[in-house]
Parts: structure tokens; C-alpha cells; sequence
């Protein structure tokens, strides 16, 4: 048996509304995408290969897949038109999509509500010859002739029924595996979540990768928040779902919201707002203010001129590098410098997509962090930026490593460049 995912019947073009950006198959669902959990129950039947017919095909859905390696079986995305019956599609596709076999449809954004796999099967229904477009639902092509399967489904048709089947799954999960490296009584965590002092979480909740919760934050009735999330002191996340790549500034409130980036949608009114504010909400994914690469330029410059003697020293003399922190820092950086001032970088790195940079906002706690709590300090640096901290970043760190010798292990052989 075969499965074919079919994304383009008319009750899918709801998300292109609110999510207009993404495949309705992208779409998040307790944390993973609908078509993920698709195709996590087409690995537990043990199906060799899985069609994904995509009226709104992305090329970075298709890299995302990865041709179905992570499952151990074959995926093929397919971009696909309006099709009223599995038939038509088939027509469509003549050659590449296997029918010859049984193929189980998923006609439209549907999942099955089951504790098991093979429930899907528990009760088919033939259909006839339908008089007009297909309804959503989970289909069987069986010798010829179509079958529908009878199970209970989710049907995510309307903003609301994707918002409640979020939580409804955070609930009873049956047979879907929710991510999370750490799940215990309702409470699933990825990996590097940081949570500080004062926070307050109420299970149901999904924290994913790169999550940080600043001191004060309070989460209750069912909440879950993506990867590369920032949540800031005393934000308040009540029933919300809140999408990769957000921020949620100091002392907000989102009750019954989805927020993606800078986009906020009221579930209970369907209104959806772009705040432009980036101290209420915001991507992780936008270009830095002018300001501060002015005040990163004249940080650069003065640190330049002023530093230029110990980068001599640690030129001539290697062993300083390698033995005191503040040579082997002046070392590593001051190329990094000159470079800013050829208009080649920032002073101060503005999140994971930048790569050209010379200091680090995790440069003023500690010598060697963590990688992964380096990217959450670099998130939170980008949304507290201002002239001030660039300043600060840069001589705090260089004052915290006067007196402070460099481990054997970071010799100056052995310096690892970043941000090239």
C-alpha cells in the first residue's frame, strides 16, 4: 500500500489567509507540521512510498522532507492543480503516482483521531461514483473502486478547528508523537530551553528547541511555543500558540492568540494585526537599526586604535595569546574590527543568521559558553539592542578576561574563528 497527500481542496484555502507564506501542509500542530504527522503514521504502517500532491507547493517544504530518509521510506512532493476526485488527481499525475497497488488518500488537511494505525481501517464505506468534489476525509482505493474510511478526524477547515486541535492533541495525543526530549506529566521540552528565576509554567505545554522563558514569564492554560522563541520578563501566555522565530516583549499579554512573527491573530474573532513594534512582538528575522551600526562602526574604530599595541605583542609574542584571556580575546577580535570598519559586519552579532561579526552578547558572562545558549543570548541581544549595550558588549568583555587565564585547551594554535 501506497498513501498520497493531496493539499488544495477548497477547505484548505482558509491558511492562506492567515499564513500566507506557508504550504497549508506547513502548517504547526502541537508542535510539529500536519504533514509530519502524516507521514509519521505512514511509517508506522510500514508504507513504502508517500506522494505529496501540493497545490500550494513549496521547494522548502520539499528540502524539508528530505525525500523521506528521517522515516525510512520514499517521499515524493508533486506539484499539483485543483482535483475534484482522487481519479482526477491520478489523471493528472499519470506516472507518478503508483496506483496500481491500494493507496490510501489523505483528501484535504485531515487527521485521524485513533490511538493506532490500523484503526484508520477499523470501518470502510463505499463510495460510488461522487457527483462532485470529494469531502475531506481519508480515503482507500481498493481494486478500482473507492472507499471511505470511517474513523473519527480532526478536520483543521477553519482557523478554529486548527487553533483547538493544537491543545486538543497537547491533551490526548493518542497516536501521535508530540517532540520534546523531555516530556513528563504533560510538559514537553527540547533541547536548550532556558528558563530563568520567577517563571511560572502551568502543564499542558510544549517548549521547542532554542526557547528562552526571561524571569517572570507565566504560562497557563495550554500553551506552546516553537523553535527560537524569546519570551520576556513578565510576557503572559495564556491558551497561545506562538510559532518559530517570535518575540514576545516585556509585560505582554497573549490570551486565545497565534502569533507568528510579528503577526497576531485573535482566534476568537479571526482579526489578525501586523504590529510593527519590535518591543511587543517580532521575528527573529529582520535587518538591524542604522543606529547601531553607526555606534558599532565608532566601537569598532576606538578599539582599533586602542587595543593595537597588545595585538602587536600577541603577534610578536605567541605565548600571550595562548596563556592570558584579554590577549587571547584582542588576538581573535581585532581582525574581526577591521573588518567592521570596511563596512564588512557588526560589532555585535544580531541573531543566527549573521555571520560576520566580532563580539558575542554572551562574550560578558563567560570565557567558553555553551553553543546553543550562545544563540539564545545573541536572539535576546538583538531585541535589547541599543548604542549603549553595543558599547557595553564589547569593553565588558574585554574587562572581564584582564586577569583571567586562557584554558590549555584554547591555545592560540588552536583558536576556532568564528564568523567568517
Amino acid at each position: 500500500m501506497n498513501v498520497c497527500l493531496y493539499i488544495g481542496t477548497p477547505k484548505d484555502e482558509w491558511s492562506r489567509q492567515f499564513f500566507p507564506e506557508k504550504s497549508p501542509a506547513e502548517l504547526p500542530v502541537a508542535g510539529k507540521t500536519w504533514v509530519n504527522h502524516v507521514v509519521d503514521i505512514c511509517s508506522l504502517l510500514e508504507v513504502p512510498e508517500v506522494y505529496v500532491a501540493d497545490c500550494f507547493y513549496r521547494e522548502a517544504l520539499v528540502s524539508r522532507l528530505g525525500g523521506g530518509a528521517l522515516w525510512s521510506l520514499n517521499i515524493h512532493c508533486l506539484r499539483s492543480f485543483p482535483c475534484a476526485t482522487p481519479e482526477e488527481l491520478l489523471r493528472r499525475h499519470a506516472g507518478a503516482i503508483d496506483g496500481s497497488d491500494e493507496l490510501l488518500f489523505f483528501w484535504g488537511l485531515v487527521l485521524p483521531d485513533i490511538q493506532e494505525p490500523n484503526e484508520i481501517f477499523s470501518e470502510l464505506r463505499p463510495v460510488g461514483k461522487p457527483s462532485g468534489a470529494l469531502p475531506e476525509g481519508i480515503y482507500l482505493l481498493r481494486g478500482g473502486e473507492l472507499f471511505e474510511c470511517c474513523c473519527p478526524l480532526y478536520r483543521l477547515d477553519s482557523l478554529r478547528s486548527y487553533f483547538d486541535l493544537n491543545f486538543r492533541l497537547l491533551d490526548r495525543p493518542g497516536v501521535y508523537n508530540l517532540p520534546g526530549y523531555s516530556t513528563v506529566n504533560g510538559c514537553s521540552i527540547g533541547m536548550n530551553v532556558l528558563i530563568k528565576l520567577d517563571c511560572e509554567l502551568e502543564r499542558p505545554v510544549i517548549l521547542q528547541d532554542n526557547v528562552c522563558l526571561e524571569r517572570g514569564a507565566y504560562l497557563h492554560n495550554g500553551v506552546i511555543v516553537g523553535r527560537e522563541v524569546l519570551v520576556d520578563e513578565g510576557a503572559e501566555l495564556d491558551h497561545a500558540l506562538i510559532l518559530n522565530h517570535t518575540y514576545i516583549g516585556r509585560k505582554m499579554l497573549m490570551k486565545d492568540k497565534i502569533v507568528d512573527g510579528s503577526r497576531v491573530i485573535d482566534v476568537n474573532t479571526g482579526a489578525m494585526e501586523e504590529l510593527e513594534d519590535e518591543y511587543l512582538v517580532g521575528s527573529t528575522r529582520r535587518d538591524p537599526v542604522d543606529l547601531c551600526r553607526v555606534v558599532g562602526w565608532l566601537t569598532a574604530l576606538f578599539f582599533v586604535v586602542v587595543t593595537f599595541p597588545c595585538y602587536l605583542l600577541s603577534l610578536i609574542l605567541p605565548f600571550l595569546a595562548s596563556k592570558l584571556a584579554f590577549f587571547h580575546m584582542v588576538h581573535r577580535v581585532y581582525p574581526k574590527c577591521l573588518r567592521v570598519l570596511w563596512g564588512g559586519g557588526h560589532l555585535v552579532r544580531y541573531g543566527q543568521g549573521d555571520t560576520r561579526y566580532a563580539f558575542r552578547y554572551s562574550d560578558m558572562w563567560m570565557l567558553h559558553q555553551d553553543r546553543h545558549l550562545q544563540e539564545l543570548d545573541d536572539i535576546y541581544f538583538y531585541y535589547r539592542r541599543s548604542a549603549s549595550l553595543i558599547v557595553k558588549v564589547a569593553l565588558v568583555s574585554l574587562f572581564k578576561r584582564l586577569f583571567v587565564l586562557t584554558p590549555p585547551e584554547y591555545r592560540l594554535s588552536g583558536i576556532e574563528e568564528e564568523g567568517k
